[in-house]
């Protein structure tokens, strides 16, 4: 168990703290600041405040760049 809790690591995305692990909390702390510079990126194009839509609108933009 100590060693799952070593890989964990507390990100903010877009004003909500995440608890994530994984093998590399640096690379899961560049992820999450991904993430949340592109919902800021789409809240500041869009007039809805609703968290989930831009959510939503931030994985479709992240997806079409990796397209």
């Amino acid at each position: 168990m100590a060693e799952e809790n070593s890989n964990s690591i507390r990100v903010e995305i877009y004003d909500e703290s995440y608890h994530l692990r994984g093998s590399d909390p640096a690379y899961i702390q560049r992820l999450a600041e991904v993430v949340d510079t592109k919902m800021r990126a789409v809240a500041q194009h869009t007039s809805t405040v609703d968290s989930l839509r831009v959510a939503v609108l931030a994985a479709l933009n992240i997806a079409d760049e990796y397209y």
